[in-house]
């Protein structure tokens, strides 16, 4: 029942608050006489949370991805970014540059966001990931991959792992590669395809060459078997040889003849199957804080100074192993145990004087609700004929049918619900298309059937 009334409060775009005086509806999913006070359910979404429950809802977002790609018999795309959450507090905070705030430093939470694309136009949500402000893409990326069930899976049924600009770095590339992931990104800058002059493996459309060369930067100390190649493709291919301006795509994977010719429509789809796919969600309170606690914390760049100490300690140490004894004690090894011990003497002296806010509460519990909630809708709309209704978001779903105002009416059997129909026609077609998926579900409601109705308005008992 809490879990039904949580659903319900979350995905309409208000509050705690604003949801309990429009929960008018949640009566006939707990079988209460009034709704839940918004305290109850804050106080139980936090016990759900500490009991296990985040990790639960995630693994069941996962399997409901899973057998989606299962089902449809084909590799899938994978899309990773980071999305950036402003929260307000007047208390010492860390801060991070915000891109929809123009760039400010603001008080935020960065949430590490993998969308898997079933090649049919509809992206599912994965993996949510929680960082702290200021994070790299490449935090996010680890993340995904950090447990092993996770991992083998991907590397089995993705055939591409598209992420932006920001995971481009020769770092972030060598981690891909050695973990035999097949990413495609973009490097930062721009190139002039005219400085090259090798056989070019395939032309556009518009017959413009493509060049296919070994990115060196990457390739070194790479894995057997791997192959990491930089691609020149044109920035504006439409434009025919007249723009000179070029693209270098790095990629770890086997592109086909095919998506080499096309390679700029292949990574432009993480436009609506990433970046698209988490505006909707905001659009329905995905971006809303439901946790304010500071955690007095290092800053991001305090763990990336101990990340790189350790990798430093553990090569110095990989160094002394393979050295003669009489050899351990030399002065450049001294030096560097001397270094590094005044490094972490600096970073345990460094005091934890700001806050940041840590999945301690229901947050990211509440997230991975609406992540599951996401997917269940988008396969939903994807079994309509009409074009217009599978791309619906739920924000639109929720203005054509589920915020609507219904009339139940329940008999030994079965519950009807019974909404007025829209005004506008191709409103109302879009809405009857709703209803009807939703009836073919062959939903339940406390063991009787539930359907929808759309009232007729000429009707004299209506």
């Amino acid at each position: 029942m809490y879990l039904g009334a949580l659903i319900g409060r979350l995905m309409p775009c208000r509050g705690w608050v604003a949801g309990e005086r429009h929960a008018g509806a949640e009566p006939l999913v707990t079988g209460r006489c009034r709704p839940y006070d918004e305290s109850t359910l804050r106080k139980k979404a936090r016990e759900l949370a500490q009991h296990g429950g985040t990790e639960h809802v995630a693994r069941a977002v996962e399997a409901s991805v899973e057998r989606a790609v299962g089902d449809s018999g084909t590799k899938a795309v994978a899309y990773t970014d980071i999305y950036d959450q402003v929260y307000w507090t007047k208390k010492p905070a860390y801060a991070a540059p915000i891109a929809s705030r123009g760039k400010r430093m603001l008080a935020a939470t960065f949430f590490g966001m993998t969308f898997v694309g079933l090649g049919i136009g509809a992206a599912l949500a994965y993996f949510l990931s929680w960082h702290k402000p200021a994070s790299p893409l490449q935090d996010a990326l680890e993340e995904v991959h950090a447990e092993p069930r996770r991992a083998a899976w991907l590397s089995a049924n993705l055939r591409l792992h598209i992420w932006d600009r920001g995971g481009s770095s020769r770092p972030s590339l060598r981690w891909a590669i050695a973990r035999r992931i097949p990413y495609l990104t973009v490097a930062n800058g721009s190139t002039l395809w005219t400085r090259y002059r090798r056989p070019p493996r395939v032309h556009t459309r518009f017959k413009v060459p493509v060049f296919v060369r070994r990115d060196e930067a990457v390739a070194r100390g790479r894995p057997e078997g791997t192959n990491p190649e930089e691609v020149i493709f044109p920035a504006h291919p439409s434009w025919g040889r007249r723009s000179t301006k070029a693209l270098r795509y790095r990629t770890g994977a086997s592109l086909s003849t095919i998506d080499l010719r096309n390679l700029d429509r292949v990574y432009k789809t993480r436009w609506p199957c990433n970046e698209n796919a988490i505006k909707a969600l905001v659009a329905v309170g995905f971006h809303r804080n439901l946790d304010r606690g500071l955690t007095r914390t290092h800053s991001r760049g305090i763990d990336g100074r101990w990340a790189r100490l350790r990798a430093r300690e553990q090569a110095l140490r990989d160094t002394i192993k393979t050295l003669p004894r009489a050899m351990r004690k030399a002065g450049r090894l001294v030096r560097k145990k001397v270094a590094c011990a005044k490094e972490r003497a600096t970073l345990v002296a460094t005091p934890a004087v700001k806050g940041a806010r840590m999945p301690t509460g229901a947050e990211l519990f509440c997230k991975n609700l609406m992540l599951l909630v996401y997917n269940r809708l988008t396969l939903l709309l994807r079994q309509s004929p009409i074009e217009e209704a599978r791309t619906l978001t739920p924000a639109r779903v929720h203005e054509l049918l589920l915020g609507q105002p219904l009339v139940a009416a329940t008999t030994g059997e079965a519950t009807t619900l019974w909404l007025d129909p829209l005004p506008v026609a191709p409103e109302r077609a879009l809405q009857q298309e709703i209803v009807r998926l939703f009836n073919e579900q062959s939903l339940l409601l406390h063991g009787r059937h539930l359907s929808l109705r759309l009232r007729d308005p000429t009707s004299p008992s209506s």
